[in-house]
């Protein structure tokens, strides 16, 4: 009797075809999920370097002797940095609203607010 010969070997065309439609729905659905978190990481390092800008100048304004009251803009890191300083005359010493906000594309990364006392 002669044995017939069988090749279980190799891959047929059909599912060499089927694999590669997975991977590649697989490689699409992971890549999308990749671009995705770039932006939210852009995005939060964004929001991070603007509060640490906001507060160090916040730090300034209450470190330093003086107050300048009014509206100031600086420009740094392809930022705007609104100051706007505002006397309240409600109390015996001298106390100043400081408000600090720092704009990107016309976005608002971070609004911070505070006060600064001056004794006479």
């Amino acid at each position: 009797m002669i044995k017939r010969l069988k090749n279980d070997i190799g891959l047929s065309l059909v599912e060499l075809l089927f694999t590669l439609a997975i991977l590649g729905i697989t490689v699409i659905a992971i890549s999308s999920l990749l671009i995705n978190t770039a932006k939210i990481n852009k995005k939060s390092e964004q929001q991070y370097n603007a509060t640490l800008l906001a507060k160090s100048y916040m730090e300034y304004i209450k470190a330093s002797d003086g107050v300048n009251v009014g509206k100031s803009i600086y420009f740094a890191e392809n930022v705007e940095i609104i100051i706007d300083i505002c006397e309240i005359n409600k109390y015996k010493d001298q106390m100043y609203k400081v408000v600090i906000e720092v704009i990107s594309n016309d976005e608002t990364l971070e609004k911070l607010e505070g006060y600064k006392i001056l004794s006479k």
